[in-house]
């Protein structure tokens, strides 16, 4: 922890210094710019505003596959008032159809994911196949319908699945044994904030299909190895270290950002608490660079940010 530089304890000089060291801040959205499924947490505009005054570039990395770009963009624009591009939104949908566009995938695809996910894909013109069954198993001949039932298919994807069963997962298993269907996820996280807590994620699901399969898949969301060599490849002309990675998770957001080279700022406003910082090792791949109670400590002396203490208890 002593490594660890917090913000609102920094001179002006070492704040200078950290303004200094970066060009392009990848940020992710619940649990630092909002609350999940809520407002705007306060400080967190003025503090976005902030960076764009510097001319610092950013861009969100989220793993909220609820909320669709569009909706991410229009939250921006009426809580925080800001203008954000499309482009400037990195959503486990959207990278999955572009890595699909890649390979000119123009197969089956059986989706484990939200609907705002699916519309995504199917926008994007690829075809997904009907779940199989009635989705309620009383009996064996149920479970063999929904699992070996339908088409064959030519990728499986996960992401969140609100009403994911183990006949789902069966299922993919069933698919998956065919060397040649491919294996997607977006959002791998292992735990997902929610209410004043977390719950499981999607991480787990898809390592219960790894286990079962033999083989991992290609994982186009936080914390994936995938998503890394995308966002290295897309900012192939800004060095690693001069990006700063925000967010509020150790494991998806603090330990992916160091993974790939980057600085790490964490926040405390969503699923992490100070404590959590406290008890890891000093040699920790999760220990952040930086510290803040909230976005909102990086623009100085924000009246907005004063009782964080207050915003992260919310």
């Amino acid at each position: 922890m002593s490594s660890v530089k917090y913000l609102k304890n920094m001179t002006r000089k070492e704040r200078d210094e950290f303004f200094d060291s970066f060009d392009l801040v990848f940020c992710d959205c619940d649990g630092v710019v909002w609350y999940p499924l809520r407002d705007f947490i306060p400080g967190s505009a003025g503090a976005l505003a902030h960076l764009a005054h510097l001319g610092k570039d950013v861009t969100f990395v989220t793993n909220n596959s609820i909320s669709s770009v569009k909706e991410h963009i229009e939250k921006f624009e009426k809580q925080g008032h800001l203008k954000i591009a499309e482009h400037q939104v990195v959503h486990p949908a959207q990278t999955i159809c572009d890595h699909l566009k890649s390979i000119n995938f123009e197969g089956l695809i059986y989706c484990l994911a939200t609907p705002p996910f699916k519309e995504v894909l199917v926008k994007a013109g690829f075809r997904l196949t009907e779940e199989s069954g009635s989705g309620i198993i009383t009996s064996l001949k149920d479970l063999h319908e929904a699992i070996f039932s339908g088409e064959s298919v030519d990728a499986v994807i996960i992401d969140v699945d609100f009403n994911l069963s183990a006949a789902k997962l069966m299922r993919a298993h069933v698919q998956l044994q065919n060397s040649q269907c491919l294996f997607l996820a977006g959002a791998a996280d292992a735990l997902i904030p929610f209410g004043k807590g977390e719950i499981i994620g999607p991480g787990a699901f898809i390592d219960v299909v790894t286990q079962a399969v033999g083989r991992r898949p290609i994982t186009l969301g936080k914390p994936g190895e995938d998503l890394r060599k995308l966002l290295l490849d897309r900012h192939r002309e800004i060095p690693p270290s001069r990006v700063l990675f925000v967010g509020d998770s150790l494991a998806s957001d603090i330990a992916f950002g160091r993974a790939s080279g980057y600085q790490t700022l964490l926040v405390l406003t969503g699923g992490t608490k100070l404590e959590d910082v406290q008890r890891l090792p000093k040699d920790h791949s999760q220990v952040p660079d930086y510290l803040a109670d909230c976005l909102g400590q990086i623009v100085p002396n924000n009246p907005e940010s004063i009782d964080c203490d207050s915003a992260h208890s919310a």
